[in-house]
């Protein structure tokens, strides 16, 4: 009993039970130069990630991105474990009922071809905000029934809702947490509850631990002594920052599964 109330007071203090934002830093190797005003927060520095980066990049040929899809060649947020994360979206999905996914920000889409192929029917709708990748994207993910240029910063979501009845509809928030500031994340779901969207699951990048924490303070002062470039890409944050950004808006319940950390939101109804 005492080994098991020690292990999860450990837990509890790994995992850093408070809310906290940090910057997130990473070597890009030779593409790290690449980046526009050396950080990656816009389209250009995304663009010239793919096209000169292999783990980021997005390939035009349809055989070599199914490879990526199937997690048979890693990828940036594409693993071996994509397909029991899709199988554990498509039971939220037959939980909601929900008949429209709309998925912003898919990057390589490797987790909606992986929904699509498991629920044929259901009508996907992709977005990406580098006209480059939606162009891509046409090209090799022929399963997809639309894909759109779509920035989620806008203050119009209307997009998400074209055709789609908001109570069988589910927007998808896949990894997309890192490339947003607090208050761009913050903003993003007001304006998300201001347009009817009603469902949402946000599936997070990834969250700080304390050990993680430490790690990261090692590998910048490793980069440093080395003189290995790196860049700012990003933010990190503990999994209790998360639910401010939506207070008052919606509901969420949390879902920390072996593959899968998150949380699924509802629309608070007034």
């Amino acid at each position: 009993m005492g080994y098991m109330s020690a292990k999860k007071i450990l837990h509890h203090i790994n995992s850093l039970p408070f809310p906290l934002t940090i910057k997130h830093y990473f070597a890009f190797d030779s593409a790290t130069a690449l980046l526009k005003d050396g950080v990656l927060s816009s389209v250009e520095s995304w663009d010239a990630l793919r096209q000169s980066h292999p783990h980021f990049s997005i390939s035009e040929n349809r055989d070599e991105w199914l490879r990526a899809a199937e997690a048979q060649v890693k990828k940036d947020g594409q693993d071996g474990a994509l397909p029991v994360r899709a199988k554990e979206v498509v039971r939220i999905i037959d939980e909601l009922g929900v008949q429209t996914l709309f998925s912003a920000g898919v990057g390589g889409a490797g987790l909606e071809y992986q929904i699509k192929k498991l629920k044929p029917a259901l009508r996907l709708i992709c977005s990406e905000y580098s006209t480059v990748s939606v162009n891509v994207l046409r090209k090799v993910f022929l399963e997809c029934d639309s894909i759109l240029l779509f920035d989620m910063k806008s203050k119009d979501w209307s997009i998400a809702l074209e055709n789609a009845d908001a109570r069988t509809q589910l927007v998808l928030l896949n990894r997309i947490d890192i490339d947003l500031s607090n208050d761009e994340l913050r903003d993003m779901f007001r304006h998300m509850c201001d347009f009817g969207i009603r469902n949402i699951l946000i599936i997070l990048c990834g969250r700080i631990t304390a050990r993680g924490l430490l790690n990261r303070i090692y590998q910048r002062m490793l980069w440093r002594l080395r003189g290995v470039p790196y860049a700012f890409a990003g933010y990190l944050r503990t999994k209790s920052t998360f639910p401010l950004f939506w207070r008052g808006l919606y509901q969420s319940s949390d879902i920390e599964l072996p593959y899968m950390s998150g949380f699924l939101l509802k629309k608070i109804e007034r």
